[in-house]
């Protein structure tokens, strides 16, 4: 009995330590805005670490508009804007607050957004939502495209 309770024990910590390896692996590829031309597109770069870039296709031409990253150290999940032109090309830090069903990262001492969600709604559709947690939000779906 011993041996089986130990089994199990062993198997659950494997099983949360993949989970959280694979924690945003659904994100890698390109995604597109429904009814746009404005795409995200992450590559993972190792267990703690995905790197992102947001852009438009403009007159046939591709036009960034945003860095982004992913950075987990330990327990901490950590998603970095770095938007082109803005800020002094300095990263806005947001840091994760949930983790379930919804990643949601969250700010409050910046302006706007405050609160950046992605919520996976299946393996080939994200719910993206910014918000300023109060009355100002902004939404928008987006399906996998590769």
């Amino acid at each position: 009995m011993k041996h089986t309770v130990l089994i199990f024990f062993f198997l659950f910590l494997f099983q949360i330590s993949f989970s959280q390896n694979d924690l945003f692996d659904f994100l890698q590829g390109t995604w597109k805005m429904e009814n746009e031309e404005i795409y995200e597109h992450w590559d993972k770069m190792n267990d703690n670490s995905m790197k992102g870039v947001s852009y438009a296709i403009e007159d046939g031409q591709t036009v960034i508009f945003e860095y982004l990253d992913l950075l987990r150290d330990n327990d901490i999940v950590v998603y970095i804007a770095t938007v082109v032109g803005d800020n002094s090309g300095l990263g806005i830090a947001f840091t994760m607050t949930r983790s379930d069903s919804v990643f949601s990262f969250e700010n409050q001492q910046h302006d706007f957004p405050k609160i950046i969600t992605y919520k996976k709604e299946s393996d080939k559709e994200i719910h993206v939502k910014i918000s300023d947690g109060q009355n100002k939000e902004v939404s928008w779906v987006m399906k996998k495209v590769y």
